[in-house]
């Protein structure tokens, strides 16, 4: 990658940075491309070199907070217990958090998407798409099958536990002065 092509990737970033920061404290509605460039030190024609509108940011940074869930989604389950399939998606995705300030921000773009009633068609199509509960059924199922997993509505166990993951989250994208809990905690939701 040259100088010039590793220049426009960094400020490729930067609006995505930036844009995600403003959806995340004002909303989609609130931001403006304007707004976008000022904070980022850039013309607004320098904006629309990268994005054609504030949609396609928005668009982006959706496609991005779906990478994230279902790269940990993918995690290999042969030869592994239902039961550690969730410690290491857990692990991996509290691992993350801690990590990446991006992961936790995304959290909360992607709990406010799935909300927003002010959002373009195209954004709700997209994040209509969005379905992290139906992958780890089968999953849910074979560990009560094999008494791992407590009893109950798989559905149900599901959402208990991305309930909980999404949860300490977005708390922690707010305050990441505070300490996360054990990802074993949230384990512990589902384990029998």
């Amino acid at each position: 990658m040259t100088k010039r092509d590793q220049q426009k990737a960094d400020r490729r970033e930067q609006i995505l940075q930036c844009s995600l920061d403003m959806i995340i404290s004002r909303g989609y509605e609130a931001m403006k491309i304007r707004d976008i460039a000022e904070k980022c030190q850039i013309s607004t024609g320098l904006f629309f070199n990268y994005f054609a509108s504030k949609e396609a940011v928005y668009e982006e940074l959706i496609k991005i907070g779906f990478s994230g869930p279902m790269s940990v989604l993918k995690l290999n389950t042969e030869g592994i217990r239902p039961i550690e399939f969730f410690e290491k998606m857990t692990e991996a995705i509290f691992q993350a958090l801690k990590t990446y300030s991006l992961t936790a921000k995304m959290f909360l773009l992607m709990s406010d998407a799935l909300k927003s009633e002010g959002a373009p068609e195209s954004i709700k199509k997209l994040i209509s798409q969005f379905d992290v509960t139906t992958p780890i059924l089968p999953v849910i199922l074979s560990g009560q099958a094999a008494g791992e997993i407590k009893p109950g509505d798989p559905l149900a166990l599901t959402i208990a536990y991305w309930g909980a993951v999404m949860g300490i989250a977005e708390s922690y994208a707010l305050h990441p002065e505070l300490p996360l809990p054990e990802s074993t905690w949230v384990v512990d939701i589902l384990r029998a």
